[in-house]
């Protein structure tokens, strides 16, 4: 077992929820390795557990969403070629989460099984296999194939956030795992480009609100350049999900980042920018992709942009990095959950 797992075993983390299902207050706050589990005892129908993957390849991107809304299951895959344009998306739901697996740390298996749409993430130690399989997702069926690597050097985004509404969220987000392997869509398969294509997972586990809100956008680069940030759900909390990555060390922005679309255009850019100078970027959106998840009057509104970013970061020495042309994606939720 390589260090990243064998230091943060579940045995020594803490936990998220005493007894009762309140908020434990160590749990609160941010650190650069998952330490959390993520139980959530009572609060039956505010509970939202997922886990989003999204894969960045200079030809072709992948997302896959698993959540659990404990009165709604939630699987879904988009596949979109970058050079062609071409898009494929296939979304199941299942009542009362069953065939959803979703467990409390962000190093455990997980699956969503339906007949249409199985999603499948089998851990190892330092490792990970992703595998897909859909007969039908745009008149093709979908195979997918991925290894996943876990570095023992990469930091990820963990934070814990209480919410005014007595509420709560827990969330990981681990950019930049390198991924090889594998995509077949009817005919036509996609590999991954060794050193240039990454995987990145954002868990969630939490107790909200009936109306909720976020933005969060993410890219990853050769060379262990990758970026995290977000607005929405941190807001009144004093603290922040936004952070750069330098060859996989990862540097806190305790600060807000600015994400604000130039122009009212489904592909228009977006421009991001912290207060503190260390990120000022463009993100040029090439495909659009929308999901609205509805049982009854709830909903889950989810927009999501894949595209590009350019412009510079400033590493932990004040030294300008430049990003030209990182693979990553902008996504929004308005949801009544």
């Amino acid at each position: 077992m390589n260090s990243f797992t064998s230091a943060f075993s579940p045995e020594s983390w803490k936990p998220l929820c005493d007894a009762q299902g309140q908020l434990a207050p160590k749990a609160i706050g941010w650190s650069p390795r998952p330490q959390v589990h993520c139980a959530l005892p009572g609060h039956y129908g505010r509970r939202k557990r997922w886990n989003h993957w999204c894969i960045t390849t200079p030809q072709w991107m992948l997302s896959l969403t698993l959540a659990d809304l404990d009165y709604l299951g939630y699987g879904a895959a988009y596949f979109l070629d970058l050079e062609t344009g071409h898009a494929v998306a296939h979304t199941q739901l299942r009542a009362f989460g069953r065939g959803c697996q979703l467990p409390d740390t962000p190093l455990e298996s997980h699956e969503f099984d339906h007949p249409r749409l199985q999603l499948k993430v089998d851990e190892h130690p330092g490792r990970l296999r992703l595998t897909v399989a859909a007969p039908d997702i745009g008149g093709q069926p979908l195979q997918v194939a991925l290894d996943i690597q876990r570095p023992a050097h990469l930091d990820s985004v963990n934070l814990v956030v209480p919410f005014a509404s007595r509420g709560f969220h827990a969330t990981c987000r681990q950019l930049a795992l390198p991924t090889s392997g594998s995509v077949q869509l009817g005919r036509t398969q996609y590999s991954c480009i060794p050193g240039q294509s990454f995987a990145a997972l954002d868990f969630g586990r939490g107790v909200w609100p009936l109306h909720s809100h976020w933005t969060r956008a993410a890219f990853a680069a050769p060379g262990g350049i990758a970026g995290n940030f977000g607005s929405g759900w941190t807001e009144s909390s004093g603290l922040s999900e936004n952070a750069l990555w330098f060859g996989g060390e990862l540097l806190h922005l305790n600060v807000p980042v600015c994400i604000e679309q130039t122009l009212q255009s489904p592909l228009a850019p977006w421009r991001l920018s912290s207060s503190d100078d260390r990120a000022a970027l463009t993100f040029t959106p090439r495909q659009h992709h929308q999901a609205c998840p509805q049982l009854g009057p709830f909903y889950a509104d989810t927009r999501q942009w894949f595209g590009r970013f350019d412009g510079v970061l400033r590493d932990p020495s004040g030294e300008r990095v430049p990003v030209n042309g990182a693979l990553g994606w902008l996504g929004t939720t308005h949801a009544r959950w």
